[in-house]
C-alpha cells in the first residue's frame, strides 16, 4: 500500500487501522503511520539511564564507543555542510552528543525532561540544561537543532515539531529514529531490539517520517538510513540473518515482551564488551570488509537500522 502524501491529526485520528504483528501494532490505513496498539506509559526516572534499567546505559564501555562513533560521524557530516555556531540537542539525555559537539566548536544547549539526565548533562557539558523548550530564552533560534531517538517516544510528534521545535530552528534540523522499515525490524518482528513497545509510541518509516517533518514546516534536504556504527561478529550475523526479510512481509504473533528480552540480551552482552584485539580483531575486520558492499546496499535502499532525516525551515510564502 502507498499511503497518501498527508499527515492526519496527531495522534493520528484516522478511523481505519490495520493490525500488525498479532495486534501488537497498528498501521493507519490512511496516512500509514504505525503505532503501538496499547499506549506505553514508561516513567523516565534515574533507572532509565543506568545498567539494568529499561533504557540505555550511557556509562558502559560499549555505549561510549558506540556513541562516539555515531556522533563523530554525524558532526563531521554537519561540518561538510558548512554548519557551525549554536546547537540545540532536544532530548539530550546525559549530554553525550553535546559533549562531542562542544569539542567540535559548537555552542551547546540542551533540553531533557528527565531530571537525572538533565543534571548529568549539565555537569558534563558545563551549561544549564532546560527541562522544556519553553524554558529556553524567548525567541532564541539555534543554527542546528537535533533530536536523537525522541520522536518515537511522543504521543503527538507533529504539534511538538511544528509548534515547539520549528520556532527554534535557525538553519538546520536533524532527526534520528529507529527505522521500522529496516530489514532487521521486518525479519525479527516483536524481537526487534528497537521496537520497545513499553516506551515507543510510534514506529517511523522513511515516508511517514518525511511527511511528518514536511507537515511541521520544514523542507527536506536528505533522507538516509545508517547501519550501527560499530562492527562486530554479532553485527555480521545479524546483517546476514536480516536478509530473510527480502522474501516479503512476515506474520508475527504478538509478543509484547520479546523486544525487552532482546534489548536485555544485548545489554547483558554489552556489560562485558571490550574492543576486539589480536586474532578476534582481525576476524571482525575481515567480516566487515566482506559484508561492507551488502551493508552499503542496505543503507542505500533505506533499510538499515537508523533513519536520519535532515531538513531546513521551509521558505515563508509571501
Amino acid at each position: 500500500m502507498t499511503a497518501p502524501a498527508r499527515v492526519g491529526a496527531d495522534p493520528c485520528a484516522h478511523a481505519r487501522r490495520l493490525p500488525l504483528w498479532g495486534g501488537l501494532l497498528a498501521r493507519c490505513a490512511d496516512c500509514g503511520l504505525v503505532a503501538t496498539a496499547t499506549p506505553p506509559s514508561l516513567d523516565y526516572g534515574a533507572d532509565y539511564f543506568v545498567a539494568g534499567g529499561p533504557g540505555y546505559d550511557f556509562d558502559s564501555e560499549l555505549a561510549r564507543a558506540f556513541d562516539a562513533a555515531r556522533f563523530e560521524a554525524e558532526l563531521e557530516a554537519l561540518a561538510r555542510r558548512g554548519l557551525r555556531g549554536s546547537l540545540l540537542d532536544v532530548g539530550c539525555a546525559v549530554g553525550t552528543f553535546l559533549v562531542h559537539a562542544k569539542a567540535r566548536g559548537f555552542e551547546p544547549a540542551g533540553v531533557e525532561v528527565a531530571e537525572h539526565g538533565r543534571r548529568r548533562a549539565s555537569e558534563r557539558v558545563g551549561v544549564p540544561i532546560a527541562a522544556s523548550l519553553a524554558e529556553l530564552p524567548a525567541g532564541r533560534r539555534y543554527d542546528v537543532v537535533t533530536l536523537h531517538h525522541v520522536l518515537e517516544h511522543l504521543d503527538a510528534p507533529l504539534p511538538f515539531l511544528r509548534d515547539e521545535v520549528a520556532p527554534r530552528v535557525g538553519r538546520h534540523l536533524l532527526v534520528e529514529v529507529p527505522n521500522f522499515a529496516s530489514l532487521a525490524a521486518q525479519s525479527e518482528g516483536p524481537a526487534w531490539r528497537d521496537l520497545r513497545p513499553d516506551q515507543h509510541v510510534h514506529h517511523f518509516e522513511p515516508a511517514t517520517l518525511s511527511r511528518l517533518i514536511e507537515a511541521a514546516g520544514f523542507e527536506l534536504l536528505s533522507v538516509a538510513s545508517l547501519a550501527d556504527p560499530l562492527w562486530s561478529g554479532h553485527a555480521a550475523r545479524r546483517t546476514v540473518r536480516s536478509l530473510r526479510a527480502l522474501g516479503g512481509p512476515r506474520a508475527f504473533a504478538a509478543e509484547p515482551a520479546a523486544s525487552a528480552r532482546a534489548a536485555a540480551a544485548d545489554a547483558g552482552a554489552a556489560a562485558g564488551w571490550r574492543p576486539p584485539t589480536g586474532v578476534k580483531a582481525a576476524a571482525v575486520e575481515a567480516s566487515r570488509l566482506a559484508l561492507r558492499p551488502l551493508q552499503r546496499w542496505i543503507e542505500r535502499t533505506l533499510r538499515a537500522e537508523r533513519l536520519v532525516v535532515e531538513a531546513r525551515p521551509a521558505p515563508r510564502r509571501s
